[in-house]
């Protein structure tokens, strides 16, 4: 594959703080990388820097090919007071897009989405991410970054997300991603690099392997920023959905003090039960299997 960017040696401090040291990374044409690791770890800082939104402290960032597009897609995106379409002309006047050649592309655009042309207030948290995902797409980018793309979709929404984000790929974007959810890294990625306190643990492809002594929890009325912090619980292994009612994959010796952290949070338990699935690792060698689990 034909690389189009590269990181070498790249070091991020704010301040005294350092959130990312010595990463050296490369992204290439159609390939898409899933980021993965726990809050901190300095996901979202790697991904700025991929899309040239932020500057290495030390190190370099070096795209491979003359007049690189990027897209960006932010985690969060707020339901402003116009319209798609209203919203993706003020963007596209702002990219420098032709007003005759942006009415078509985001006429177009709506079309494939089959998003309704409502004001975004009224827009569902999936409409919005459309309306997010759109505007990355105005000048269709060789290198499209998201953050957490599936974040608060409900199922229908993700996977008619992952389709949307394949066919892309498959159009030769290369796409880089922070992600926690399995169903997208099963359906569309092809590494995965790995970050823990701003290091990257591993680059690779994947592998499946079982583990034992497993539980899987099921529960429900716990808020989205309570969520994150029981990520950071020893023993949590992986989301298998962060919607209400919410369920993960936790290491058995644990399963007590995270079933305490859920009801201290307000949450209710559905089920609690053994949990043999899979789990995800990263290894130097082809991926043949769907992934049904990960260590976030």
């Amino acid at each position: 594959m034909q690389e189009l960017l590269e990181l070498n040696g790249v070091h991020k401090r704010f301040g005294k703080s350092a959130v990312l040291q010595n990463i050296s990374w490369s992204l290439s044409r159609g390939e898409c990388v899933a980021i993965i690791g726990g809050n901190g770890a300095g996901k979202s800082t790697l991904l700025h820097i991929i899309a040239g939104l932020a500057i290495p402290s030390e190190g370099s960032r070096v795209e491979l090919e003359a007049s690189l597009r990027f897209g960006y897609v932010p985690e969060r995106f707020p339901a402003l007071r116009f319209r798609p379409s209203e919203y993706l002309h003020h963007m596209a006047s702002i990219q420098g897009l032709d007003t005759q050649e942006a009415t078509k592309r985001i006429d177009a655009m709506l079309n494939v989405f089959q998003l309704q042309d409502i004001k975004m207030t009224l827009c569902s948290k999936g409409m919005l991410q459309k309306v997010n995902l759109m505007q990355a797409l105005l000048r269709q980018p060789d290198v499209l970054v998201l953050d957490e793309p599936l974040s608060g979709l409900d199922e229908s929404s993700q996977m008619e997300m992952i389709g949307i984000l394949g066919e892309m790929k498959r159009q030769g974007t290369a796409i880089a991603m922070s992600v926690h959810e399995p169903l997208l890294i099963a359906s569309l990625a092809d590494r995965v690099t790995q970050l823990k306190r701003g290091r990257m643990e591993r680059d690779g492809v994947l592998a499946i392997h079982n583990v034992d002594a497993r539980t899987k929890l099921e529960f429900a009325d716990v808020q989205p920023d309570r969520l994150r912090e029981l990520e950071g619980e020893p023993g949590f292994l992986y989301w298998i959905s962060r919607g209400n009612p919410a369920s993960m994959v936790v290491r058995k010796h644990s399963a007590d003090d995270i079933l305490l952290r859920i009801l201290q949070s307000g949450g209710s338990i559905i089920r609690l039960e053994p949990w043999s699935g899979e789990t995800m690792e990263q290894v130097e060698s082809p991926l043949s299997q769907q992934v049904e689990g990960m260590r976030a």
